[in-house]
């Protein structure tokens, strides 16, 4: 393989920082390596990446309620059908999953990737409203790096798994594929109207869509909403809460030390 292209999502951006990272650490190793935001990639363009063989595929994307994204799980569906094509997946998370890995691999063993290796990245927590130590977490996210470094090492020399367990995985990967408990997470994240500048950022940067501007205010369509923490994140005046709390932000991997500070 001389050429990677590793598709990832992102919310508060310790995805993205990773997958940054893992390409610099392809290219140390003489490698052709590109990042692509799932979000602004369809099914037509992976299918002539495919073409422009050989490649290393590589996914990479957050944890979220035990699995991940319905924005990832529609593209890892999407993906055209191969026959042997190499693929690998990293993700970013709190402290569990569960409902991720094992599903992950069914699907594309089922659409004929031959599935390299698979790594979890324990990261700062997106829905932090408690306070902690914040040298704490910053040591946590630079364990990460480290992690997803060596990975990269294993990957390339062949000493990567991707485990899988059925029973376990397939149904905490159930939970996360309805509808409805995104919403009921969605609905915990409201908006400081009194606080909001009204800059239009969120809005800007919602990756579902979800968010709105309604008579002068901030609106989230909860129905729509992944809770994926990038508009709470990112905004400037910290104006969103969480189950009612202010949220400690972080934004690109780097965590906010005025309001961790604070």
């Amino acid at each position: 393989m001389n050429k990677i292209i590793l598709y990832y999502f992102s919310g508060t951006g310790n995805t993205l920082k990773i997958a940054r990272h893992m390409q610099n650490i392809f290219r140390t190793r003489g490698l052709d390596c590109e990042i692509s935001n799932m979000e602004t990639v369809d099914a037509s363009a992976v299918q002539d990446a495919l073409a422009s063989n050989p490649i290393f595929l590589g996914l990479c994307f957050p944890v979220a309620i035990q699995s991940t994204f319905p924005l990832v799980w529609d593209f890892v569906k999407a993906l055209p059908e191969t026959k042997g094509q190499a693929v690998f997946m990293v993700d970013t998370m709190d402290a569990f999953s569960g409902g991720v890995v094992g599903p992950m691999k069914r699907i594309l063993k089922e659409k004929g990737y031959k599935c390299m290796g698979a790594k979890e990245l324990k990261m700062s927590n997106s829905m932090q409203t408690k306070a902690v130590s914040l040298n704490e977490l910053e040591r946590k996210n630079a364990r990460a790096v480290l992690e997803a470094e060596r990975f990269v090492y294993d990957l390339l020399e062949g000493n990567t798994h991707w485990s899988r367990v059925p029973v376990l995985s397939d149904w905490m990967r159930q939970i996360s594929a309805k509808r409805k408990i995104w919403t009921q997470t969605s609905r915990k994240i409201t908006v400081d109207h009194e606080r909001c500048v009204l800059c239009k950022r969120c809005l800007n940067k919602c990756p579902v869509h979800a968010i709105s501007m309604e008579k002068g205010h901030i609106d989230i369509d909860h129905s729509k909403c992944i809770s994926c923490m990038r508009c709470v994140h990112q905004c400037p005046a910290n104006a969103f809460l969480i189950g009612g709390k202010r949220v400690y932000q972080q934004e690109n991997g780097v965590l906010k030390k005025s309001t961790w500070e604070n």
